[in-house]
């Protein structure tokens, strides 16, 4: 009897063990000296809503496709419990000729609790990278002379900090997790803007292109996951995620300007220290994965993104749809 208690208990730790090490698993760390890479490539589908944005801009219930968004995450175990990673995405949408890094974070995880009863906690800290490259956009004039603002990258410019945590528990075959976390960005003036089509009003004392203050922000990300390990090979989770990205705000003008014109344009962008475009997003996820080795993994997903906003955002959508293959490698 004995022996077979044990043996049990035996099997039951081999299958935590292996449900831990699965690299598409929300509670994966690695192991101490270990390193692993998971590369993705997503593609995307949006039909965009009718928010006062999109019909100023003449593109409301328009369809974007294909939408690319590659995105590559490194990370190294320092120890069992504490881990460094980082993560970067680039998106390409040529529909609207919007372009750029739309995630970037460097970070570390630490392991507060792994108990044998299954239990985990995790908190984690990431230097959010948006800084690394300029926000940029334009304005442009409506045909009834309204000023229109439109972004032609995915970086909001300002650096920043995630603060979260992380808890969960594994049983045999199955992990259920959920996070939360906020993001602090700083506010500076790493933009550029495209003003050329409101410069012959100032009789050509205004640049074509302006850098201006940009207020800090608060935001928040929370999620819930459940992950299953099917077979030895085969693993699947669902997840859901919300995701609140905050308003942003011209506080004033860098660039120097001539005397003459500063104040009209200061107080031409008065209009503008509350862009009103802040977002919503409820995510949900379904991932399907296949140990290739005991070292390499791939993995489907898709992800469906409802969402809502303010009425000046060019973000909200009536469909937004992205699926992808990621490979997952450890070493």
């Amino acid at each position: 009897m004995k022996k077979i208690i044990s043996f049990a208990i035996a099997t039951a730790a081999m299958t935590t063990s292996a449900l831990a090490a699965n690299m598409e698993n929300p509670l994966f760390l690695p192991s101490a000296g270990n390193v692993y890479s998971k590369t993705s490539i997503g593609l995307m589908l949006k039909v965009t809503d009718s928010t006062e944005n999109q019909q100023l801009r003449n593109h409301d219930g328009a369809t974007e496709f294909p939408i690319w968004r590659p995105v590559q995450e490194l990370g190294v175990g320092i120890t069992d419990r504490w881990a460094v990673h980082g993560i970067m995405g680039y998106t390409y949408d040529g529909d609207i000729n919007r372009k750029g890094f739309h995630l970037g974070r460097l970070g570390t995880t630490y392991r507060v609790i792994d108990s044998l009863d299954g239990y985990v906690w995790d908190i984690y800290g990431d230097l959010h990278m948006g800084g690394i490259e300029k926000m940029k956009g334009s304005l442009s004039l409506t045909e009834s002379g309204k000023a229109v603002f439109n972004y032609a990258n995915y970086s909001n410019g300002r650096w920043g900090a995630h603060l979260g945590t992380k808890f969960g528990r594994r049983w045999s075959d199955l992990t259920a997790s959920a996070f939360v976390e906020v993001l602090r960005t700083w506010g500076n003036h790493n933009n550029e803007i495209d003003v050329s089509a409101i410069a012959p009003a100032f009789y050509g004392m205004l640049p074509d292109v302006i850098s201006v203050n940009i207020k800090s922000t608060w935001e928040v990300n929370a999620g819930a996951n459940v992950f299953y390990q099917m077979t030895d090979r085969w693993s699947g989770g669902l997840g859901f995620q919300y995701k609140y990205h905050a308003t942003n705000g011209l506080e004033s003008v860098y660039t120097d300007l001539p005397d003459a014109i500063k104040d009209s344009v200061n107080g031409m962008l008065e209009e503008y220290k509350d862009m009103h475009d802040h977002f919503n997003e409820y995510a949900f996820m379904l991932t399907l994965a296949y140990q290739l080795r005991d070292w390499a993994q791939i993995a489907w997903y898709i992800e469906d993104t409802l969402d809502t906003g303010a009425h000046l955002s060019s973000n909200t959508t009536d469909v937004k749809v992205e699926t992808g293959f990621r490979v997952n490698f450890l070493f």
